[in-house]
């Protein structure tokens, strides 16, 4: 629901680069100079120097972010929030998990959550346990399943199964 502008320049600014915020939201890059160049008009200044296939915020930059990160955070808490009401949950799980686990267990976990939860897109990503504890952490993802105990008091852990070793 969040403005697709606010949305195109988090990806500009994040990713540092046109292409590359283009590729991540399945746009071409002349769709999202336009959609910059929309904002810019908007506030009626420029919001990023480009220069020598280098991206960097002006302060006016630096400032729409901010908000775009609030306005943005709020969008999805609203889509969250309907959809709680409404039963029918939609939206991005953004998953971290470790090899093993990727490669034995989601994939039957992921399948009965998909038929269960249609609306649900899950994204995966792959790392060691540590990064993906680390990254629950930061909030960068919104659930990880990881081997190890962790010890970080921000982050409520919860025995999803157990594993038996043969010798």
């Amino acid at each position: 629901m969040a403005d697709r502008r606010l949305q195109v320049f988090h990806a500009v600014a994040k990713h540092g680069s046109f292409t590359r915020a283009a590729e991540h939201l399945h746009m071409t890059q002349p769709a999202v100079t336009f959609q910059i160049k929309q904002l810019e008009e908007h506030f009626d200044t420029r919001l990023l120097d480009r220069g020598h296939g280098k991206i960097t915020l002006t302060a006016a930059g630096e400032l729409v972010l901010a908000y775009a990160e609030r306005i943005l955070g709020l969008s999805a808490e609203l889509d969250s929030r309907v959809s709680e009401l409404t039963d029918e949950l939609a939206g991005q799980l953004r998953i971290g998990t470790s090899t093993t686990i990727a490669a034995y267990w989601l994939p039957q976990v992921l399948e009965s959550f998909k038929r269960r939860y249609p609306g649900v897109l899950p994204r995966v990503v792959v790392g060691t346990s540590k990064l993906t504890e680390d990254r629950v952490a930061a909030r960068d993802l919104d659930l990880g399943l990881i081997e190890i105990a962790t010890e970080q008091p921000s982050i409520e852990r919860r025995s999803a199964a157990s594993d038996d070793l043969l010798v």
